[in-house]
């Protein structure tokens, strides 16, 4: 039961991070630095990793953790480029795709220590 829930639950997670991505977003909570913004980034990408991760672990090698890290950046790449065009009140920031690639990075890392462990 839970096997058939993991892409769906893939998928979804996906549909809300791009539409929270594209939407404005008011009364975020705030850890009272500029940079508050990034530690929402890092979070949201590295939970994209490891929820995609979990969808396709049964048939992904170390070469796939980093293929499927690789998509999570360039998904993220294009959020931010989609961001500068599609909305009037967001912008593509640089430093957002540093922190999801910050957030992608630190998924995949725990994933390859986590699997290396288990075999």
């Amino acid at each position: 039961m839970l096997n058939k829930l993991k892409l769906p639950i893939a998928i979804g997670y996906t549909i809300i991070l791009t539409i929270l991505s594209l939407m404005t977003v008011h009364n975020i909570p705030s850890f009272g630095t500029d940079y508050d913004d990034k530690f929402y980034h890092i979070l949201a990408y590295f939970l994209l990793t490891l929820i995609w991760y979990v969808a396709v672990e049964q048939t992904v090698t170390k070469k796939g953790i980093w293929q499927l890290a690789f998509y999570c950046c360039v998904f993220g790449i294009i959020l931010e480029a989609l961001q500068g065009k599609l909305t009037v009140d967001r912008v593509g920031d640089l430093l957002d795709i540093v922190a999801n690639i910050i957030g992608v990075i630190l998924a995949a890392i725990l994933v390859l220590r986590r699997r290396k462990r288990l075999s």
